[in-house]
């Protein structure tokens, strides 16, 4: 006997890697998933040879003896015949004996004997694959309710387990795959969760059924983003723009693929898919009937700007201005690229937007500077620079976190040497500010005086301010 089970392996490993050739992986799942009484073939096999009748004979007697010992005798049987019907008599090419010999394997849980035997068998007989399929999809079943069994309980190693080897067993589902990688991402093993989202991907190649498509499109986006993280690009490009022809209008995605492509040195791919993320617009809050979210306009924008497309990075943080008009960013980088062009005007109508929101940030009251003077506004220039010079403390904000029921603002306030307009040193001075938080629509939520101490040149004192209330987006402060 141990000689002939060292044959099926030989004979085996012609339909199977050299790797899963070797293993033997029993499951009492697989065995008790399959039928308990025979069924023959419907497809069309034909045994042509009598020892692959017999094996066929030996299945059904395995199947339905009521004595285990019996079916296993019986099994052992038709194991023994078909393997000497396929080393002896010629049988290799025989698709009925590899299909006797994969159902014997299922019978016994034996998973990777059973998908070899089978693999073999389908290829022999193609027009038999659905009548395969049917078996393997028992075995399948009852592996993912095993899997998902130890989900539930927590045990991710165990369910893990099980789902590759319901991916061994059948592979025209992209759900084990997709079990599998989520698991493996969730342990932080990505390499492995990209490749298995990558396999979740292949065996949907022909699904019809929307659920496993959008388990397909879900794998497509986990895989591209995984290998953009890990800095694959090339891979990661290839992966979005698949997805891409399945998901044309995801927003997301066409930013990992300009990612990707920023990755791959090709800025102008990269440019082209950016203005189509600026042209889906922005909503306050983020993305919204597929549209793009202010966080990708705004990244958007950045690289626009970088790339020295100044007028499409000006749209791209525009539509974050109008959408979001307490955005301090949004100002910010939208004045800097007005700078950039030269717009005066428009660089002096941000600039004061800004500067309502903190009026005591040097380089905010500089941007004001800058667009009068590319008004040709020489006096208004004139008293800004005056503004400047007096400004006993620059204040920078560092931090702005929202929650649901409130925020938190952290500021840094830098001394400035503050002079008059005819050089004459200002004494460092203490001011108050009144902070207030604002919803999308600018309304008052909450609000907190900060003290600012009197400063010396350089020296720098830390601000803080908090507020209780729901639906805070935004911040400004006044002097007082």
């Amino acid at each position: 006997m141990k000689t002939m089970i060292a044959s099926a392996v030989l004979l085996l490993s012609l339909a199977a890697t050299g790797a899963e050739a070797q293993q033997q992986v029993f499951s009492q799942r697989v065995a008790k998933s399959m039928p308990t009484a025979y069924r023959a073939p419907e497809c069309g096999f034909k045994s042509g040879h009598f020892k692959v009748s017999s094996g066929a004979s030996y299945l059904k007697t395995g199947i339905e003896a009521d004595v285990a010992e019996n079916s296993k005798r019986a099994l052992d049987s038709g194991e023994r015949v078909l393997l000497e019907a396929m080393q002896q008599n010629n049988q290799g090419t025989n698709a009925s004996a590899w299909y006797y010999l994969g159902r014997i394997y299922l019978q016994r849980g034996d998973i990777y004997g059973a998908d070899s035997a089978l693999t073999r068998s389908e290829k022999l007989a193609p027009d038999c694959a659905k009548e395969i399929d049917g078996y393997r999809q028992n075995a399948w079943v009852a592996l993912i309710k095993g899997g998902n069994g130890f989900e539930e309980q927590k045990n991710l190693d165990s369910a893990l387990v099980l789902y590759r080897q319901a991916a061994v067993v059948f592979k025209k589902s992209p759900i084990a795959f997709y079990q599998a990688a989520s698991i493996f991402n969730e342990q932080g093993a990505t390499d492995s969760a990209a490749a298995y989202y990558g396999l979740a991907v292949a065996a949907s190649a022909n699904v019809k059924d929307t659920t496993e498509q959008k388990i397909r499109n879900r794998s497509a986006f986990n895989q591209g983003a995984l290998l953009l993280n890990a800095q694959k690009h090339a891979e990661a490009a290839a992966v979005f723009e698949q997805y891409l022809k399945w998901m044309p209008k995801d927003i997301e995605a066409k930013r990992g693929l300009a990612g990707a492509y920023r990755g791959m040195g090709q800025a102008d791919k990269a440019q082209a898919l950016e203005q189509e993320i600026v042209a889906a617009g922005g909503s306050a809050g983020g993305a919204a009937g597929g549209g793009a979210g202010s966080a990708d306009l705004m990244n958007v924008g950045v690289n626009l700007y970088n790339d020295k497309k100044y007028a499409e990075a000006a749209e791209a943080f525009g539509k974050v201005a109008t959408a979001e008009p307490y955005n301090r960013d949004a100002l910010f980088n939208l004045s800097n690229t007005y700078l950039a062009l030269k717009d005066g005007p428009k660089l002096l109508e941000t600039a004061k937007r800004l500067v309502a929101i903190e009026p005591m940030n040097e380089n905010s009251l500089k941007l004001v500077g800058e667009g009068h003077k590319q008004a040709k506004q020489v006096d208004e220039a004139v008293k800004v620079a005056e503004q400047v010079l007096a400004l006993p403390t620059d204040i920078k904000v560092s931090d702005f976190a929202a929650a649901a029921n409130g925020a938190n603002l952290t500021a840094m306030a830098t001394g400035r040497d503050a002079q008059t307009a005819a050089g004459k040193p200002i004494p460092p001075a203490a001011v108050t500010l009144a902070v207030e938080f604002l919803d999308a629509k600018g309304t008052v939520v909450g609000s907190q005086d900060v003290a600012v101490p009197a400063l010396a040149a350089g020296k720098t004192q830390e601000l803080k301010a908090t507020a209780q209330g729901k639906g805070i987006a935004a911040w400004r402060y006044t002097r007082k």
